[in-house]
């Protein structure tokens, strides 16, 4: 992981949210106490068992009930480790309790109870509110070139990254995972946006800037797109040098709410681009529905298209539908000159990969 310390101050709205999210999180999860999980019998306990012993945890396993003494800081240590021991299908089958201080459970603490998937989730949630509160979202800049001359940037997409307090940047899958899972999309989502709007403004208004926003994760498009737009007043922005980039668009059952969700972005004047074209046959069915300026086609598909028949003629149409809908196309993923080779052969736009620049905090002129 690289290190990078500049952090931006967060706004008086995003100090608030992060107070109040933080109010989701119960204090007494993160101060000493019991962990008390259980098991199903067999390999499950056996594996926990082991990871405990091995984590040097005072802990006893009596008829498949594991009660585990953990002082404080350490439940996220702990439900993050046996997670990694079990599989996805054990951690949501253990049932799991944390009782603060000293105390036995008592009859009421047993309404609190819930998996050792989603009792981590909430542990490691904790960090994700510091990241929001702490204005330690940031925004890198992977550069969109044109196809027939590399050397010419087009715009850049602004993506999310994290840092810690001891500098180390974050990737976003993690980020995003984590947030799904707390149930934290919208908020992360929302944050990543004025982010990369903030960091933009430093670099100067003449660039494009792509930024990324998943249809699930709005859940008042009229608020956020208020948010939206304040952000964008107070950077300075011209709305015509962005393009919401729609991710996940193919796992948003809602067509129509879409339809209107990016209606409205482009009546406030700014244009739309549809991300991981190819991906998926429901994606596809989308670009007649939602008309969008431009379309990127999925790296997976690119991925070694000079030498996979089946991928090349998929690709072929996509290109050949863009251009005769009049849509951009960008292709994603370029990490050789024979896939450059191909796509320029094929008409493509703009093209986006290691091979023509990688990410980095800076935009690329």
């Amino acid at each position: 992981m690289s290190r990078h310390r500049s952090t931006a101050a967060p706004s008086h709205l995003e100090n608030c949210l992060a107070r109040a999210l933080h109010r989701r999180l119960p204090e007494g999860i993160r101060g000493a106490g019991t962990l008390y999980l259980w098991l199903r019998r067999g390999r499950t306990a056996l594996r926990v068992s082991r990871k405990l012993r091995a984590a040097g945890l005072d802990h006893e396993i009596v008829d498949a009930c594991a009660r585990i003494r953990l002082g404080e800081g350490e439940v996220q240590l702990c439900t993050e480790d046996l997670c990694s021991a079990l599989s996805e299908a054990e951690a949501h089958d253990t049932r799991a309790l944390f009782v603060p201080g000293e105390g036995a459970p008592q009859l009421p603490d047993f309404g609190r109870m819930t998996t050792l998937h989603a009792l981590d989730v909430l542990a490691r949630s904790g960090w994700l509110l510091d990241q929001l509160a702490e204005g330690r979202f940031v925004s890198w800049f992977h550069p969109i070139v044109h196809a027939e001359d590399t050397g010419r940037v087009f715009a850049h997409e602004a993506l999310l990254r994290g840092v810690e307090r001891d500098g180390t940047i974050i990737a976003a899958e993690p980020i995003l995972t984590l947030a799904r899972e707390a149930g934290l999309l919208s908020e992360v989502d929302s944050a990543a946006c004025r982010s990369a709007i903030r960091e933009a403004a430093r670099h100067g208004p003449q660039m494009c800037v792509f930024i990324n926003f998943s249809p699930a994760a709005i859940r008042d498009p009229e608020a956020s797109l208020s948010s939206t737009l304040e952000a964008i007043e107070e950077a300075s922005i011209p709305r015509d040098r962005l393009v919401f980039e729609v991710t996940e668009a193919d796992r948003y059952e809602d067509t129509l709410r879409l339809q209107q969700v990016l209606n409205a972005y482009r009546r406030a004047g700014f244009r739309v681009a549809l991300d991981d074209l190819g991906a998926g046959w429901s994606t596809l069915n989308l670009v007649h529905r939602l008309l969008p300026d431009f379309i990127k086609l999925d790296r997976e598909l690119i991925r070694d298209v000079q030498d996979q028949p089946a991928k090349a003629l998929i690709a072929a149409k996509l290109l050949e539908i863009g251009r005769g809908m009049g849509i951009g196309t960008i292709v994603e993923g370029i990490e050789n000159q024979a896939e450059l080779s191909w796509v320029r052969d094929h008409g493509a736009d703009f093209v986006q990969g290691f091979l023509v620049g990688e990410p980095a905090p800076a935009l690329r002129s």
